[in-house]
């Protein structure tokens, strides 16, 4: 009976903890994941900004002096002259001494100069080659050419021979006459580890994946990718849903954000922010995936589960040893009582004594012992009563307790006549 009911107890105590916790558990969980959703919209906003105003700033400086450098009337005027001094070695020189100025002082890693009329490559080195068509490393300066842009970027690898080939942004600015007759193409390169660094110190810090891309959805850079390689961003990451909306996104100043659906089949959500960049004309789009806050979030979900079931084990080992520590102390307690009760009831019966009031004397040995230790010994009941009063009844009490007895002696002689009579008769 007892086993019975301490696991009534505990089965009740389990099924109120188990609710109770479950139900923190649940709301804490929504609570956190739509906290957590609404911090990965924030953060993916404010790193498109961040990067949008970084590349902004990085690339105003190359873009403009490339720009300078192509409306430099020096450099047109000498550009003009040289098919007469192909064969000169001061005017090339002199071209070299001029991209080695800008070089140096704003700390390019590359500087070059491309003429239309000879196809001639110049750099702070000299002529480093002629660039022809068909070659598609050269690609890039024909595809310019025959555009109406005045300028382009293009990631590549930097062919010169010092460079070892390393992937590099170029800024690419066409050098026109007063007729507006292209003389050339003159720019400068940008190592593309420091966009890389950027945009790693930004993934790093907030666990997203930032890419820039270009018209036509090629990652131009990002931390995996680069131009160079061709990649498509939306084939890569299975954001094929969402091509047109972000390559159709042009509005300066404003992000696109959008919630979607991963198409590579494993259901997790993600949130894309992108930005234009017009004066690069690309887009910066930064891509955070939920998979991975929702297996933490599971992983967090099953460590309170097994804690809960710790703290419930716990609680219960606690409350049955508090209950059967509670009930042994209670029978004890119990056993005790009984143990004095029937002491005390043995001890009243003990002190019982037996008298013939017919007779007026003592009946048994234990009450002729208990007349004789009070003097009253061998006496008739009346007078050995007398005695135990005096001894053992206070004295404003005694005749009140004498005469009872006398009474009740009185009543018992006059029951007994009163039978003789009836059985005389």
């Amino acid at each position: 009976m007892k086993n019975e009911a301490l696991l009534k107890t505990n089965i009740m105590i389990s099924i109120i903890l188990v609710i109770g916790f479950m139900l923190t558990a649940v709301f804490g969980y929504r609570a956190n994941y739509q906290m957590s959703l609404d911090n990965i919209e924030q953060v993916s906003s404010l790193t498109a900004e961040g990067i949008y105003y970084q590349l902004t700033a990085m690339f105003t400086r190359p873009v403009n002096i490339s720009l300078t450098m192509s409306r430099d009337s020096l450099l047109v005027s000498h550009m003009e002259q040289e098919t007469k001094h192909l064969k000169d070695q001061d005017y090339v020189r002199a071209i070299s001494n001029y991209l080695e100025t800008y070089r140096d002082k704003y700390g390019f890693d590359s500087v070059f100069l491309v003429s239309a009329a000879t196809g001639r490559y110049y750099n702070f080195n000299g002529v480093d080659r002629v660039l022809e068509p068909g070659n598609p490393e050269n690609q890039w300066y024909f595809d310019l050419l025959n555009s109406s842009r005045e300028y382009t970027l293009n990631v590549d690898n930097d062919e010169v021979q010092w460079a070892d080939n390393e992937v590099t942004v170029f800024v690419n600015c066409k050098i026109l006459d007063e007729d507006g007759r292209i003389l050339g193409v003159v720019g400068v390169g940008i190592r593309i580890r420091y966009l890389k660094e950027l945009l790693q110190s930004y993934e790093d810090k907030y666990r997203l994946q930032a890419s820039l891309i270009n018209g036509q959805g090629g990652v131009e850079i990002s931390t995996t990718y680069t131009g160079y390689q061709q990649v498509d961003w939306f084939d890569t990451y299975g954001q094929e849903g969402i091509r047109t909306q972000v390559l159709g996104w042009n509005e300066d100043g404003k992000n696109l954000e959008l919630w979607f659906t991963s198409t590579e089949g494993t259901g997790d959500k993600s949130f894309v922010v992108t930005r234009y960049i017009p004066e690069l004309s690309w887009h910066v789009v930064i891509e955070q995936n939920t998979g991975r806050l929702v297996r933490e979030m599971r992983n967090q979900m099953l460590q309170t589960c097994l804690l809960i079931i710790a703290v419930i084990c716990t609680v219960l080992v606690v409350i049955t040893t508090v209950i059967r520590n509670f009930n042994r102390r209670i029978t004890e307690l119990v056993e005790e009582r009984q143990a004095i009760f029937k002491r005390a009831t043995e001890q009243m019966y003990e002190n019982i004594y037996e008298l013939n009031i017919t007779k007026n004397c003592c009946v048994g040995k234990r009450t002729q012992e208990y007349f004789e230790s009070l003097g009253a010994g061998g006496l008739p009941f009346d007078e050995g009563l007398k005695i135990v009063a005096g001894k053992q009844i206070k004295e404003e009490f005694r005749d009140g307790y004498i005469t009872t007895f006398h009474l009740r002696m009185c009543c018992a002689d006059m029951n007994r006549a009163k039978t003789i009579c009836s059985m005389t008769s």
